[in-house]
């Protein structure tokens, strides 16, 4: 279900730059005109959210280092990283040898890891609730819809956030490269990931 059309109990959400708001159904009716005037649909609210971020990494682009910006973006997605697993429960979850991970998923044939040697390639193709997700769909929830013209900078987030992932599970550091991106151009995000 798009975000768009996404109801909850008789109220409308409408989700943009990270805030929720919540209009009940009553604000929409007639008799409460006055009301509409300062409210603004989904659709208006994720377009301008989809403006500022492109914005806002413009500015990234044109006024700090490359390091610089790659390293915020990346602490960004780190932040993101440990948010989720302590929303699950799993922010303290034991860490696994990264040899036997790698026995573990060698056998996987669903395409989501590739082994080469002590090199691990890991390509999205489900969402965070483990459902299979289209091809050519960002997973990031800010940019589902894939705003025109956005820096490739922006990507740097997820190379943070499965940083974050894997450091954990194996319980050491990792490195991490970005292979493709949908925001790219590419079908499917992919990283490399080997042990720093």
């Amino acid at each position: 279900m798009e975000r768009r059309n996404f109801i909850i109990s008789g109220s409308r959400c409408c989700i943009a730059a990270g805030l929720c708001t919540l209009i009940p159904e009553s604000a929409f009716s007639a008799e409460n005109s006055p009301q509409q005037e300062i409210k603004h649909s989904c659709d208006e609210r994720m377009e301008f959210a989809g403006q500022w971020l492109i914005r806002f990494m413009n500015v990234l682009d044109t006024n700090l280092e490359e390091k610089t910006k790659l390293d915020i973006m990346e602490e960004n997605g780190k932040a993101c990283a440990s948010a989720y697993l302590k929303s699950i429960g799993r922010d303290n979850q034991k860490a696994i040898a990264y040899d036997d991970f790698l026995k573990r998923v060698a056998g996987k044939t669903d395409g989501t890891y590739q082994v080469d040697g002590k090199t691990l390639y890991m390509t999205y193709l489900t969402n965070y609730e483990g459902k299979a997700a289209a091809e050519s769909v960002c997973l990031c929830p800010f940019v589902e819809n894939k705003p025109g013209n956005l820096s490739r900078t922006y990507c740097h987030c997820s190379v943070g956030y499965i940083k974050e992932l894997y450091s954990r599970l194996f319980g050491q550091p990792v490195k991490v490269e970005l292979m493709s991106s949908v925001l790219y151009g590419d079908k499917r995000c992919k990283f490399k990931i080997e042990l720093a």
